[in-house]
Order: structure tokens, then sequence, then C-alpha cells
């Protein structure tokens, strides 16, 4: 195992085997149909942002809990090809790992996810995986394992150590504004951001997101780009950067926007450089297959 200060970030999330398939439509009624592509890859938020991280050279280590099904020795397998380091990574004897079949349509990138939760409960904080975080520059969490999740902010609260937080569309719940309100990092989708707020005005969704100790306040959305609440308090609007040759798939790219993003952070680059730099990353993985899809490829010149 390596020593607590080897790690630069720390992921608390659920990581998931996706099973993705290219296909012409989608279907609702009973039938065959031919399929024009298919991957095998690691999901999830929090992880494939590690995997981001780890591609361009970061230290990252995930805290989660798996089974000891064979989804899970894959799991193992792939994060150590990825150099993530999986020492925090729990593995539950008797007990399934989350997997996902992912249909990704063909032309626009839309996708239908059918997810099978892990049984494998939640992660337990070690002593090390304490030390691990109170050590690190980064927590980084989207506030899966809820408790543990808390327990860890306070770890990294008390330590020094910066937290960042992902909220992703689809994922708000009232729950996860403690979490939210301990972040120093503030990376949320335009759908979470209006629902923290209780408004669709992007001025007031920065309000209300910029309150103390935040440092980073940063809004996505999607095609229409995304938006950073800049040092002087105006809204720097980051455009999309348009996916070439042709858009594939749109899994993970929020995922890799976060991961993008604070690799810059951790350089010491200002807002709207990372914001441009993981605005390009995202861009590049929706041009192939699968959530992970630029860690494939040759890491890009920032």
């Amino acid at each position: 195992m390596k020593t607590p200060v080897a790690f630069e970030v720390i992921g608390l999330g659920a990581a998931t085997v996706d099973y993705l398939w290219l296909v012409d439509e989608f279907h609702s009624t009973e039938g065959v149909w031919k399929s024009s592509g298919h991957a095998r890859m690691g999901g999830g938020p929090v992880a494939s942002a590690l995997a981001v991280l780890a591609h361009f050279g970061t230290n990252t280590a995930l805290v989660d809990v798996c089974g000891d099904d064979e989804a899970g020795r894959w799991l193992f397998r792939d994060f150590e090809r990825l150099n993530v380091d999986t020492c925090f990574l729990q593995k539950q004897p008797g007990h399934s790992t989350a997997r996902a079949i992912v249909l990704v349509r063909q032309g626009d990138g839309a996708r239908q996810i059918h997810y099978l939760p892990s049984s494998a409960g939640e992660p337990i904080l070690t002593k090390q995986c304490r030390a691990a975080i109170a050590a690190a520059k980064i927590l980084h969490l989207n506030g899966r394992h809820d408790a543990v999740a808390v327990d860890a902010a306070q770890v990294a609260r008390e330590a020094g150590t910066l937290i960042s937080f992902d909220g992703g569309a689809g994922r708000y719940r009232a729950e996860l504004r403690p979490l939210v309100e301990a972040a120093d990092l503030r990376i949320v989708s335009r759908e979470f951001a209006a629902r923290y707020a209780g408004s669709d005005a992007i001025e007031l969704q920065m309000s209300a997101l910029s309150q103390v100790p935040a440092r980073v306040v940063v809004v996505t959305d999607g095609a229409h780009g995304s938006y950073g609440l800049d040092s002087a308090g105006g809204i720097h609007h980051q455009p999309a950067h348009p996916v070439c040759p042709g858009l594939v798939d749109t899994t993970g790219c929020g995922d890799v926007y976060h991961g993008a993003f604070l690799h810059g952070w951790l350089q010491g680059w200002g807002l709207e450089r990372c914001m441009e730099f993981a605005s390009r990353l995202a861009a590049l993985n929706a041009s192939g297959l699968g959530g992970r899809f630029v860690c494939t490829l040759e890491p890009v010149a920032s």
C-alpha cells in the first residue's frame, strides 16, 4: 500500500462496470435488433473523474466497496491498468458489483441506461483511509454513500484538504446540501443548480452556490457549454467544444469534465483555462464509445 501522502486526489463514490451497445434506435416493443458497436468500460462519476486524473499522471485512489464476483475482479484489474489505486476499494465476499447496460443511439449519442446496484453496502473509512484523505490535496465526492461522504468531508475539513463536489443531472436531493455547503470546488449540472437555488436564472444559481467556503463555482449545461464565477464576481461562459470527427456517445462527458478541470486546478491554472480544457476533453470523450473513451487515447496537450 502506498503511504497516504502519495495520493493527491481521493475519490469516494460508486464504481460500475458498464456494458455499452451502439444501436440505431431505441425500441419499446419486444424484438431482436442488430447492434453496430460494443464496449465494456468502467463507469461511475467519481471513479471516471479519477481515471481522467490518473491519465494525466495524478496519484489517485478510490474509496468504494464491490463484490467478489467476476465484475468486481474486472474492476480491480481495470483500475490497476488505469493507475487508479485500489487500496481503499473494499471487496465483500458473496456480494455483487454494480453493473449497467447502456444503449447508445447512433447519430445523437442519446442513452438508455439499465442499472443494477451493488449488494455490497457502504464502504468503511478505515484509519489508513482517513489518513490518506487528511494528507490529500483534494477529496472528490458526488453524494454517493451519503453518511460515509459526510464523515469523509469532516476529515478533509479538519485537515485542510480541499473538497470537490460533483452535482450531476438528476441527482439533486435536499440531503446533499450539507456536502455542497462543505465543498470548496463546486461543479454541478444546470439542472442540479436550478434545484439547489430554486431558480432557473444562472445569476441566482451562481449566487446560491458561491457561499463560503466556495473557491470555484461552475455550472455545466451540456451542449450549451459551462458557466463559471470569476474572481471579480462575473460569469464566464465557456462554449461547448465541437465533437470531431463526430458525436458517438455522451456517456461520462460530465465526469471527464470534472477530472480535466481538477487536473488544471492542481496545475495552478486559472478558471477560464480549466474550463476550456475540461470542455475540450469532454468533447473528445464524446467522439468514442464509453464514459472513459478519452483514457484510451494519448494524453491531450494542455
